[in-house]
């Protein structure tokens, strides 16, 4: 499992970002509520992760903190469906 990421982001597009990590770029999807505290493209970043592997996919969800993270873990606790979740939360975080 991936837990966390540091490196530097390379790109940010709602929901998804990119950070490069010695020279290898991860993907991770991450709620509004992290997309709007992100650091400017280029500068040093740090994401806790939780790692989702299916049978046609290997997903990255982030997280600026522990407790966001904790919280979306408790909601999808016994679901199998991870992303439709993160979708519901980030969409959720957009309103508040």
């Amino acid at each position: 499992m991936i837990a966390r990421l540091q490196g530097r982001l390379l790109e940010k597009s709602p929901p998804l970002i990119v950070i490069d990590c010695n020279g290898v770029g991860y993907e991770v999807e991450v709620p509004m509520s992290t997309f709007y505290n992100l650091p400017e493209l280029g500068q040093p970043v740090q994401i806790l992760t939780h790692m989702v592997v299916r049978e046609d996919a290997q997903l990255l969800y982030g997280f600026g903190s522990e407790q966001e993270k904790k919280y979306l873990q408790a909601i999808a606790e016994g679901k199998r469906y991870w992303c439709q979740v993160c979708a519901v939360y980030s969409q959720w975080r957009q309103c508040q």
